[in-house]
This record gives C-alpha cells, structure tokens and sequence, in this order.
C-alpha cells in the first residue's frame, strides 16, 4: 500500500471502509472466476445502473 493510500484509509469511516472491502473482494472474486475487464465493467455499470434506479424509485416515493 503506497503512502497516499494509507493516508485515505485513515480517513474514511467505518462504513466507507467496509465498502471498500466489499468491493474489492467482488472484484477479486470476478477476477478468480476469470472475468474479462470489459466483463468486469459491464458488472460495475449494471450495479450502478441498479443503485440509480433504485434511488430514482425512492425519490418518486418521497416527492
């Protein structure tokens, strides 16, 4: 771990940090699995494609 990312470690909550942990061992995980980058990517974006209609569908329900 170089320097400057220990310096971020430090400063993230608990929360951040056990994201972090999440993420890098799926990663991890689709890397064992032998996904290709452009596989990985395309899970990234179907996640994030989730996370945002998730959020839009909260949001309608409290407007």
């Amino acid at each position: 771990m170089a320097f400057g990312e220990e310096l971020n470690e430090r400063s993230l909550t608990a929360t951040q940090r056990a994201l972090r942990v999440v993420a890098r061992s799926v990663l991890k995980e689709l890397k064992r699995s032998g996904y290709s980058r452009a596989e990985m990517v395309t899970f990234a974006t179907e996640l994030l494609d989730l996370v945002t209609t998730e959020i839009r569908s909260d949001d309608g329900e409290t407007s």
